[in-house]
């Protein structure tokens, strides 16, 4: 099997592979349990991109400070692209009041800027909210 779906439509046999090679390379550490759900870590998007020969280019971004220049929200919008020349924009942001931040000077901007890769990588290689396990209950 390649892992370029460039040419011919594939089958849907050949998409089923090619979702499942993304979700075998996985391990139990790249996902995490959300309202009883297993979603895809950063962790396991990057090694799906690595997988994939993905490309990521920061196509925009904005950062709001407060009066103290201390980070209060930021905005990511990210390109990743295949070799063949496919490519989407994912947008991803994050603010201060969501979670308790250690360095949120450092980690808004950071968490922003995973949810649009995490986004953009779901978006190009067409596995959308594609989770461990999903495809179980598909018969």
């Amino acid at each position: 099997m390649t892992h370029s779906l460039s040419g011919m439509f594939p089958s849907v046999e050949l998409f089923k592979e090619y979702q499942n090679a993304a979700m075998a390379i996985l391990e139990k550490s790249d996902c995490t349990m959300i309202s009883g759900s297993p979603f895809i870590k950063k962790s396991g998007w990057r090694k799906i991109s690595f997988y994939f020969n993905v490309s990521y280019e920061i196509k925009d971004k904005n950062v709001e400070f407060d009066e103290n220049r201390n980070v209060q929200r930021a905005e990511f919008v990210v390109r990743a692209y295949m070799q063949g020349g496919r490519f989407s924009d994912g947008w991803g942001s994050c603010e201060r009041r969501e979670k308790r931040f250690l360095k949120p000077n450092h980690d808004i901007p950071s968490t922003a800027e995973t949810r649009a890769k995490n986004k953009a990588c779901q978006d190009v290689l067409g596995i959308g909210e594609y989770r461990p396990g999903a495809s179980q209950f598909q018969r």
